[in-house]
Formats: C-alpha cells, structure tokens, sequence
C-alpha cells in the first residue's frame, strides 16, 4: 500500500475520532429554551417586615403645678421647664437689708465662728443646679439656683465632736433646724443668684437656702446666720 494512501486513512480516522469525541461532549449538555408561557419558578419566600406602630413618648408636663401634692424627694425635675424669675411664686415680706452692713454669722458648735461679709459668701466656690421647690397645696417652681455649699462654710469653720444639728435663722425672724446630716448632702446650699439673676430681695436677697429634696418650709430666704447645734 502506497505511504500516501495511509497517511490519508489515518488522517481520516483522526477526524472521525475527533469529532466523535465532540459529540458526545456536546451531548451531554441539555438546553431548553425558556417557553414564553413558562411560570417562573419561585424563589424563597420573604415575609415582609411590617412596620412598627408608633406610639406617642410620654412628654414632661410644661406646668409644674401638675406637682403640688408630690414629695420633692420623689420627683425628677430634669426633664421639667425652668420657672422664669418673673414667675417664681412669693411668700413674706421682704425685710430692708443694707448688703454694706449684712453679715452672715456660723457659730455654736464650731471650732473656728465665722462672720462674713455678702462679698466673703459670693468669692467662695459656687454650685448652680435646678432645684424643685413645692409648698404642699400652695404652689411649685422649679428654678435654676447658684450659690455656696452649706457644707463648705461647716467645713471651715469646723463642726464639733456631738453636733447634730443646724438652726437657719432669717432676718425676719424665722427659723428652721435640720440635721447636720442633711445639710452636708449635695443640693444644700445658699443661694445669691436665681436663673442666673442676683436673688431679688422678695425671693430671699441676700441669701436664700436651697435644700433639694425638701419642702419649701425648709427654704429659709434673708439668712442671716447658721448655728451648729
């Protein structure tokens, strides 16, 4: 048989190999072609998430009035509108007060009496917090106040071994005695200045205590000394 007669068998029978092979790779591929009135097939089911509903945050009330038969104790005032000056409620009368002639007495009990001008109160370190003042079924404010810790003039003037207690005495007359415990707390102090104003004379000027957490018969104004019992 002639070399050119074989090369060309065996070039035949590579062909036929190969395409053979083709085919039968092709084969094993199915493909259909989407029908157009095929249902598409669904895919996970997604549940949608509804929509929370909304209810209202309770709102602080805009009158503290609403507080009359409340305990300041029990109160947070922090969310509760400031009582501006022009409407802080008044009780008393004012006394007349010459600031060059005022002074603030700490004695009784103490190791060092002070005696301190208006202007010796007001350069000690000062403390500005909204405090909630209620007289019991008479009224409520709720006001910024600044002023000295009463806790700070204790301090230096030095309380004694035994005391107890603490008499608040006001120009007027009045007193009013807590204990020694109670006004070392914070949120006890004397107040020269009201929503950021000087104290006005019928709000207590010179010196008003503030004491946090108690009624309003607690909040001598016009003092004019502190005895350590």
């Amino acid at each position: 048989m002639r070399a050119g007669t074989m090369k060309a068998r065996w070039v035949f029978l590579t062909t036929i190999i190969i395409l053979a092979l083709v085919f039968a790779a092709c084969a094993g591929v199915k493909y259909a072609a989407p029908s157009a009135t095929q249902t598409p097939t669904p895919g996970p089911s997604v549940t949608p998430t509804p929509t929370p509903t909304q209810t209202d945050t309770p709102q602080p009330p805009t009158d503290v009035s609403a507080l009359i038969d409340d305990n300041p104790a029990e109160v947070d005032n922090s969310d509760l509108p400031v009582t501006p000056v022009d409407q802080l409620h008044i009780t008393g009368t004012a006394p007349e007060v010459n600031i060059a002639d005022y002074r603030l007495t700490v004695d009784g009990l103490v190791e060092k009496p002070l005696t301190l001008t208006y202007d010796a109160v007001v350069a000690y370190p000062s403390v500005t917090e909204v405090v909630l003042l209620i007289c019991p079924l008479t009224f409520v404010d709720n006001a910024e106040w600044t002023g000295v810790p009463v806790s700070t003039l204790l301090a230096e003037a030095g309380v004694k071994a035994g005391a107890t207690k603490v008499a608040f005495q006001s120009l007027d007359g009045y007193q009013n005695v807590l204990s020694l415990e109670d006004v070392q707390q914070d949120g006890v102090f004397l107040a020269y200045k009201v929503d950021g104003q000087v104290l006005p004379a019928e709000h207590g000027y010179p010196l008003r205590l503030v004491v946090k957490g108690k009624y309003g018969a607690n909040w001598v104004k016009w003092i004019t000394s502190i005895e350590v019992q």
